[in-house]
């Protein structure tokens, strides 16, 4: 594998400690017992009696309960670190040679593991994994490689979609669609939807919270950079979505407001907000914010026909770690076999863990008694995870302040985003110099 210095670690340490938080999926597993358990190992005495794991989700202890079922000498360490440190944390440990034996990592920040020393090829012996390879979506497995492309250095537990919510009582009362596909279908046409939001804005409601909102659902289905670090947003459905944000803006349609302040929680409790795009989390967060409001969402896909994705759970082996071969061992065992009761949400990467017949009945009653993991499952089927890079990061922070200006100043569609690529090649071109050097090196 195409693997970078310590030195370069460093770097990303520096990077990921002055970037931006990113909310992702929260992982909280089914409490019932797995459909089926691991085999027990033929020779228990030749693993070491200790597993350590690092996470950032909760809900990991049922998983570990489970997993001990079948080696009850085995002790497991657990460690939950914040998600705003965890990234940092992990990267300082594979630097100083000191990692647990497992690792999970969100992929919005799987990009800076995915290029650096200490990390196992899952591929090679012992492991093996690539007899799992047709058990996963293409998309999802390519999106575990290594830089290069060449190595799998995670095994994913679970993907999910970016769905929006809506208030089902607002749209019905002022006159537009509003079950989940119906609405879904009329907001494929951004038309409709700049229609909708112009309408509901005389009311005070508004379907988005800041100009810049619009864009960013077209960023869940397209990386920032491809396999060679080629910018990958100069194309006509980013011109899409910046022609949309350039009518937000022009037209008011912005709410001004951030869900996650004082005053967008209360914007949320009184409808002020009527429409919000999360991961499928985001029921969990509006029924914390807003109880009272039970009943009166619903869930469906993207407006623009888009299909987003929202994060995947992976799973890292560390080569430092002290027992490998148990951590290898919870890992297969969590992704296929734990993951098969369902994972309370999120959809299992496992493709054989997919059809959950209680998962697919179920329903929620914050949404009305709507089917939400029924949904999730179909809107998998169409979204595409995507590779992240080491160069992320820095270049999302450049394109969303260029978006932002060019908007501002009115200048031409092609010409903001041709701006945002330039400034992301200037800025960035000793760090992707360093990569595309080292990978020709393979």
């Amino acid at each position: 594998m195409v693997k970078l210095t310590k030195i370069f670690v460093l770097l990303l340490l520096l990077t990921v400690s002055t970037a931006g938080c990113f909310r992702s999926e929260p992982l909280i597993p089914a409490s019932t017992p797995p459909a089926e358990k691991p085999a027990p190992s033929g020779d228990k005495k030749a693993v070491p009696n200790h597993l350590s794991i690092w996470t950032h989700y909760g809900g990991i202890e049922t998983m570990a309960a489970k997993f001990k079922e079948s080696y009850p000498d085995l002790s497991i360490d657990i460690k939950v670190i914040p998600y705003s440190e965890y990234t940092g944390a992990y990267l300082q440990a594979l630097a100083d040679g000191k990692p647990p034996d497992v690792m999970m990592v969100d992929s919005a920040d799987f990009g800076n593991f995915s290029a650096i020393e200490g990390l196992e090829d899952l591929l090679q012996p012992p492991y093996q994994a690539g007899k799992y390879r047709n058990d996963f979506s293409p998309s999802i497995w390519e999106s575990v490689m290594s830089a290069d492309g060449n190595e799998l250095i995670a095994f994913p537990l679970s993907t999910t979609p970016t769905v929006t919510y809506y208030r089902e009582d607002i749209m019905r009362q002022y006159g537009f669609p509003s079950e989940p596909e119906e609405l879904a279908k009329y907001m494929e046409d951004p038309a409709n939807w700049l229609h909708m939001a112009k309408e509901l804005r005389e009311h005070n409601i508004y379907l988005t919270q800041w100009v810049n909102e619009t864009v960013q659902l077209f960023e869940r289905s397209e990386g920032i950079f491809d396999r060679k670090l080629n910018f990958m947003r100069y194309n006509e459905a980013f011109h899409k979505a910046v022609e949309i944000a350039k009518k937000v803006n022009d037209f008011g349609l912005e709410a001004h407001l951030d869900v996650w302040g004082d005053m967008g929680r209360k914007a949320v409790q009184d409808g002020t907000i009527a429409m919000m795009y999360f991961g499928t989390w985001g029921v969990e967060q509006i029924k914390e914010w807003a109880p009272e409001t039970a009943g009166k969402w619903r869930e469906t896909r993207l407006p623009f026909g888009l299909y987003g994705w929202q994060n995947s759970t992976n799973f890292l082996l560390p080569s430092d770690g002290v027992n490998k071969e148990m951590g290898w061992k919870f890992i297969e065992f969590a992704v296929t076999e734990y993951s098969k009761d369902g994972l309370s949400g999120a959809v299992p990467a496992y493709l054989p863990a997919r059809g959950n017949a209680k998962e697919l009945a179920a329903t929620n009653p914050f949404l009305g008694g709507q089917k939400t993991y029924a949904l999730h499952e179909d809107l998998m089927t169409r979204v595409r995870e995507f590779p992240t890079t080491p160069l992320d990061v820095k270049a999302q922070e450049i394109w969303e302040s260029e978006i932002a200006s060019g908007i501002e100043k009115r200048l031409a569609t092609k010409q903001i985003i041709a701006d945002a690529r330039d400034k992301i090649e200037q800025s960035l071109a000793k760090e992707k110099q360093i990569l595309l050097n080292t990978m020709k090196k393979k």
